[in-house]
């Protein structure tokens, strides 16, 4: 340990002789581990990184895609009636919840916010093995009456944003879409829910639908899907066994299903009931955000991988000049009876102090680069609460890429390092002569590979931005050049009717009157959102065919 220490710090004050070298070296190696940082450091919370909850590999999430006929909120969704079926008649899960997001107006003290809601299952902490941070959390007698369960569990880190972390907020008394819900407790630290990159402020249980939503309950409406239903296995059961054992149940649940829908046709009858439940992997949590931006993720990872190549080979060839008018010193060292594995040794040292200066000055770049990586990102809430702080996983994957970029840039140079005749190198022409052959030969092929990746990267640089053209400059039918949008809910602050009608139309009217508007309008799917709305349309009269949907 004390020579290794020793050729620490002889590393150390030959860097610090070589400023110029040093200072180029750490921005090169910032930037390539920097960029790669902060495109995992997304990758991760997107892609990679499981829920926040005690053993995540035993959680499955349901799917059952197919014919259907009534109201579906999202995709994978159920109607309540149909999470009871599965809560109660399955023999293969340990426990099964259900939640569905929802946008909430919450009224503190006469100050009122949007926030981030859900409603759950009482059984829904409990499944996930979560334990509260104060007070207490949903239990199954918080499911039983609807209408009659008026409480609340607040998130950690709304506790801390909204009220300060004061733990008198207990069994006080909050407004939330017009109705008062008591907070009987606090979530723990660092759950933030099971939908990746949007943290829960406040969980309601979903006996309070009807109060949460007012012009909509659906409690009881079997084709009205709303809720996420997910589950953890039992002790020795595997995905596979669960889901053939479930099929035998949501075939029986369809079968009697089809016979409340009514003018249904053979053809869909046999879909209807032939439908497959897909039992999939829960440990990484439901996410809408998974199925948008993982291609784009993959890409600009690839990307950036290239970047690092491209610094690696820049690094070496430096590290190689930098061998080159060192090797009357290392020929020196060689004389005086320093073995060649403690030149390779030494040479690897240098090299790793590097990296860890390249790695830090990454993670800095990394914060930064992330920050407005997520600041560019389309105005969704999920996407707005990811973050570009680097944790304990992304700052190990920094270490790690550290290390690897340490390897690559610095073995070769260090073997050639001691690839000298000591007799040859202490003569006066030692630079000319170690200047060429096979370091001038390996000096040459890392050029060729630096020009190879970087027309690779330059190429594919080129091909994205002309997508991003492309995308500015196609047309949607109308105008979008000074044109704002914003979405407004007053149904969750009790309006209805009339009244919801006249408010619409005031707020039209008020906009319209400001100086600097000239037109307003309303919709109820917004433009260029992403989103849609869809209907069935029946032609009264009409008698569908045999085949045709309906």
């Amino acid at each position: 340990m004390n020579a290794i220490w020793r050729d620490i710090r002889h590393a150390a004050r030959g860097l610090r002789k070589a400023p110029g070298f040093l200072i180029v070296v750490v921005l090169t190696l910032g930037l390539g581990i920097g960029a790669n940082t902060a495109i995992f450091s997304l990758m991760d919370q997107v892609l990679l990184r499981p829920l926040a909850v005690p053993d995540p590999g035993s959680l499955v999430l349901l799917d059952g895609p197919g014919a259907f006929r009534g109201r579906t909120l999202n995709a994978m969704t159920f109607s309540y009636p149909i999470y009871k079926d599965f809560r109660d008649r399955n023999e293969v899960f340990s426990g099964v919840l259900a939640r569905v997001p929802l946008a909430m107006t919450a009224v503190w003290r006469g100050a009122s916010e949007r926030a981030n809601g859900e409603l759950v299952s009482g059984n829904y902490f409990e499944v996930l093995g979560m334990r509260p941070a104060l007070g207490r959390l949903f239990t199954a007698a918080d499911d039983q009456t609807p209408g009659g369960h008026p409480v609340a569990v607040i998130g950690y880190g709304y506790w801390q944003r909204r009220f300060g972390g004061d733990p008198q907020i207990l069994n006080q008394t909050i407004t939330v879409n017009g109705q008062p819900l008591t907070v009987v407790g606090v979530s723990g630290r660092g759950f933030t829910g099971v939908q990746v990159g949007q943290a829960v402020d406040i969980s309601v249980p979903v006996m309070m639908k009807a109060q949460m939503t007012p012009t909509w309950n659906d409690l009881d409406n079997r084709r009205s899907r709303w809720l996420t239903i997910m589950a953890r296995l039992k002790p020795g059961v595997s995905r596979k066994q669960s889901e053939a054992a479930m099929n035998v149940i949501y075939r029986q649940i369809n079968e009697q299903e089809i016979k409340d829908v009514p003018d249904v046709s053979e053809s869909f009858r046999q879909r209807f009931v032939s439908k497959h439940l897909d039992v999939l992997p829960g440990h990484r949590g439901v996410s809408d955000l998974r199925q948008q931006y993982s291609t784009p993720l993959i890409v600009l990872m690839s990307m950036v991988g290239v970047v690092l190549l491209i610094a690696c080979a820049n690094v070496a060839n430096l590290l190689l000049a930098r061998t080159t008018a060192r090797q009357k010193e290392i020929s020196l060292r060689l004389a005086l009876g320093a073995s060649r594995a403690r030149i390779v040794r030494h040479q690897l040292i240098e090299s790793g102090l590097l990296a860890l200066a390249g790695t830090l000055a990454g993670l800095l770049l990394a914060w930064w680069t992330g920050s407005m990586l997520i600041a560019a990102l389309p105005g969704d809430p999920a996407a707005r609460s990811l973050s570009a702080d680097p944790d304990l996983r992304v700052t190990l994957f920094a270490l790690a890429a550290g290390i690897l970029t340490a390897l690559l840039f610095g073995t070769v140079p260090a073997l050639h390092a001691t690839r000298t005749t000591v007799t040859s190198a202490l003569k006066e022409e030692s630079g000319s002569v170690a200047g060429g052959g096979r370091q001038a030969r390996l000096r040459r092929v890392l050029v060729v590979a630096q020009v190879a990746l970087s027309m690779l990267l330059l190429a594919g640089a080129g091909l994205f931005a002309r997508s991003l053209y492309n995308l500015k400059e196609l047309d949607p039918g109308f105008r979008v050049d000074n044109l704002l949008s914003f979405s407004i809910d007053p149904s969750l602050s009790g309006y209805e009717g009339d009244r919801l009608t006249g408010l619409y139309r005031r707020i039209q009217e008020e906009l319209s009157a400001l100086p600097a508007v000239r037109h307003v309008s309303m919709s109820e799917t917004g433009a260029l959102t992403g989103n849609q709305w869809g209907m069935t349309v029946r032609v009264d009269g009409y008698q569908a065919k045999e085949g045709e949907d309906k």
